[in-house]
């Protein structure tokens, strides 16, 4: 995952990992494997969190040779 205010900060979670994502923190979650599936828990305290989030189109370039694809939430 890219998190930071410009992306410019990196770390990979592994199975079993817990991950706490501070309010208003952009991050860029993805998927290293481009043969396994991804799945995540993912728990929002904002009641609103589908009006939270804002796109950031200026930071979604590519991120270095570790960027794959996005990750997809069930």
């Amino acid at each position: 995952m890219w998190y930071g205010d410009n992306l410019q900060q990196h770390l990979v979670a592994r199975a079993g990992d817990f991950l706490y994502i501070p309010a208003d923190m952009p991050h860029q979650p993805y998927n290293l494997s481009d043969v396994e599936s991804c799945v995540a828990l993912i728990a929002r305290t904002d009641p609103n969190d589908q009006e939270s989030i804002a796109l950031f189109p200026e930071l979604d370039r590519g991120r270095g040779p570790v960027q794959r694809r996005a990750l997809t939430v069930r």
